[in-house]
C-alpha cells in the first residue's frame, strides 16, 4: 500500500505537526541568541527578562501568584525574581485595589524601558526582515492562535 499523499491523511499532519515543532523549538533558541546582547546590556539573566516581559503594562499591575502563573513557575520563585527586578529599581510593589493584603507588581518607569528594548531587539531581528508586512501579521495571528491554545484551562488542566 503507497503512503498517502493527502495533506489531511495522519501520515501527513503528524508530518506537518513534528515540523512545526521542530520550527518553533528552533525559533525559540533563535529568539534567545537574539535576546543575548541586550540582556549583558540591561543586566538582565534570561528568567529576569522573562518576568519583565510578563509584567505587561497594558495588563495593570499583577499579584504574584498572577505572575507565577504566567510564568508557570512556584510563587516562591517569583519572590526571588521580584526581589532581583526591585533591586534593580525595575518593578515596584504596591497594593492591590481590590485587596490592600495582595501585593501588586508593576514595572517602574525604567523596568518599561528595559521591556520595551527587549521587544525592539526582536521586532527588528534580522529572522523577520524578511517577511512582508502581510505576512509578519499572520504569523503574529497564527503564533497568537497558538498561544492561545496553550494558555486555555484546559490546556493547564491536563
Amino acid at each position: 500500500m503507497k503512503p498517502s499523499r493527502n495533506p489531511g491523511s495522519t501520515r501527513d499532519g503528524t508530518a506537518g505537526a513534528q515540523r512545526v515543532a521542530q520550527a518553533a523549538y528552533e525559533l525559540h533558541g533563535a529568539l534567545e541568541r537574539e535576546l543575548r546582547g541586550t540582556l549583558v546590556e540591561l543586566d538582565l539573566t534570561f528568567p529576569l527578562a522573562d518576568a519583565l516581559w510578563q509584567l505587561d503594562p497594558a495588563r495593570g499591575p499583577a499579584s504574584r501568584r498572577e505572575l507565577a502563573e504566567r510564568l508557570r513557575c512556584d510563587p516562591s520563585n517569583v519572590t526571588f525574581l521580584v526581589d532581583r527586578l526591585e533591586d534593580r529599581r525595575l518593578v515596584s510593589r504596591g497594593h492591590s485595589a481590590g485587596d490592600r493584603r495582595i501585593v501588586a507588581l508593576s514595572l517602574t518607569p525604567a523596568g518599561r524601558h528595559a521591556r520595551d528594548r527587549l521587544i525592539a531587539t526582536l521586532a527588528r531581528s534580522a529572522m523577520f526582515s524578511r517577511l512582508s508586512g502581510a505576512q509578519r501579521r499572520q504569523l503574529a495571528e497564527l503564533l497568537g492562535l497558538c498561544l492561545d491554545q496553550a494558555r486555555s484551562p484546559m490546556r493547564s488542566a491536563r
